[in-house]
């Protein structure tokens, strides 16, 4: 795979990422300005299964259709049927469940969204198989274009809903019109479409890796989400809005731009997984880059956090500052683990993400209930969330050295210069943002010094991010 087809894909990856993200953006504080805490938090709750029932509809085995080398069209039928039948279960098992769902959080409206809400996993199953194509070919343009138009649609549909004082039912239509259009639209545009052919040998061959990956993707947001569950239990629907609020705008910027640049490593990896040193190098590269672009923007949220919930989101929502600045430090280091779980994982080392899930999420639950039962806080419930991060680095970082030639200082050079420079950043910014001034002229003033701070450092300190950066900017303007 030669380096322009994968940083061609990088780039369409990012920038579907990017465009769907300003779009979600622009519409979640549209949404949140019109719309009660209540509302979302009523939903926050729901989102909680559904996205378990995507886990186990979709996790694994797209990865494995990826993973292996020579996947065919009878390869992605036979775990897109198996998917679909999965899904279909998981709903009525949903849809049973929902009164019990209802009354355990004493709310009579989580029946019916549960039930609603839950028919997109059907969709999901579907969709999986075809993201699990779109990365194996590197088809990002597709995907980009796609994802923002369904982005612009699914997000005009809620607006319009909550104008007209639908409430929660506005989140719900957005959310469901997201997938179903993404997956009616990728059914026309691209090449494999869904036949009814389906192979026990190919389900067989890919059931190793993918049940592995499937028990940690599984695992994995069980874990992500029972923070979730606690909050919408132990506190009100409003606490819980907040703590989701917090956790959204760090995901908005920089989680779905990781995932990603994930979809594209993986095939990288997995193309040239007998060249150890050659991933390696590779590895390297993807973590100087990546921190370099995405730190300033999570460290940049720390800083700007208050001003920008008070002049978007309006006064109403500013209790959910403290989490947003809580929860950015989450994503720190988010690249550098999406990075190394990747190269693991393109060599068959998929019991590796399996070990770290189990531990991360038995630590998670204790930590949990330690922040929730008994000291009864939020805060510190987010920052579990930020000691599960680094240990999660930690583990993938033991293992990537274990089973690659690349050691742990190396990881740390490769990393640290972005963190300093983006922490100091941090710091300038948040002071500027206590000039008593009006809000946006002062948000606006906080931007730019930490732009300015920030390329100037990186130009000072002779940073070779910022040079490769630049150097391939002028090959793209030039082509």
């Amino acid at each position: 795979m030669n380096n322009k087809k994968v940083f061609s894909g990088i780039g369409w990856s990012f920038a579907e990422r990017i465009s769907a993200q300003l779009v979600s953006l622009i519409v979640s504080i549209i949404l949140a300005r019109i719309l009660a805490p209540e509302d979302y938090g009523i939903l926050a709750i729901v989102n909680v299964f559904v996205a378990i029932g995507d886990a186990l509809v979709a996790g694994g085995f797209g990865i494995a259709l990826v993973q292996k080398k020579n996947s065919d069209d009878t390869d992605f039928n036979s775990i897109c049927w198996v998917s679909v039948f999965v899904s279909v279960l998981l709903y009525a098992v949903l849809f049973i469940c929902a009164p019990l769902i209802s009354d355990f959080y004493a709310n009579n409206d989580l029946t019916l969204i549960t039930r609603v809400l839950g028919i997109r996993l059907v969709f999901s199953a579907v969709n999986s198989i075809q993201q699990a194509y779109i990365q194996k070919k590197l088809l990002f343009m597709k995907s980009c274009i796609i994802g923002t138009f369904g982005a612009i649609v699914s997000g005009v549909i809620g607006i319009v809903l909550a104008l007209t004082g639908a409430g929660v039912w506005a989140l719900v239509a957005q959310n469901m019109m997201s997938v179903i259009i993404s997956t009616a639209m990728l059914c026309f545009f691209i090449e494999w479409k869904p036949r009814l052919q389906c192979s026990m040998s190919s389900i067989k061959e890919m059931w190793g890796y993918g049940s592995r990956v499937f028990l940690a993707t599984t695992v994995d947001t069980l874990k992500d989400n029972i923070r979730t569950l606690v909050v919408g239990k132990v506190f009100s629907s409003a606490d819980l809005a907040y703590y989701n609020q917090g956790k959204r705008f760090p995901q908005l910027l920089v989680n779905d731009i990781v995932n990603s640049v994930g979809k594209v490593l993986l095939p990288v990896f997995s193309e040239q997984q007998d060249d150890l040193n050659k991933n390696t190098d590779f590895m390297r590269l993807s973590i100087r880059v990546s921190s370099f672009i995405l730190l300033p923007l999570i460290f940049g949220m720390v800083g700007i956090a208050d001003n920008f919930i008070l002049l978007f989101l309006t006064e109403k929502w500013m209790p959910c500052v403290p989490y947003l600045r809580i929860l950015s430090l989450v994503y720190v280091t988010r690249s550098v683990n999406t990075i190394l779980k990747n190269a693991l994982l393109a060599i068959g080392k998929s019991e590796v993400n399996l070990f770290h899930e189990v531990v991360t999420s038995v630590l998670t639950v204790a930590l949990i209930i330690l922040a929730a039962f008994y000291f009864r806080s939020i805060p510190l419930i987010a920052w579990s969330y930020v000691l599960i991060s680094l240990l999660g680095t930690c583990i993938f970082s033991y293992f990537t050295v274990k089973n690659f030639p690349y050691k742990v200082i190396e990881i740390v050079r490769d990393y640290l210069p972005s963190l300093t420079l983006s922490g100091v950043m941090c710091v300038v910014v948040y002071f500027v943002g206590k000039i008593p001034f009006a809000t946006i002229f002062v948000l606006l003033l906080q931007i730019t010094v930490g732009i300015v701070i920030y390329i100037v450092g990186a130009w000072l300190f002779r940073m070779d991010e910022l040079v490769y950066i630049l150097q391939y900017m002028k090959k793209k303007i030039r082509h």
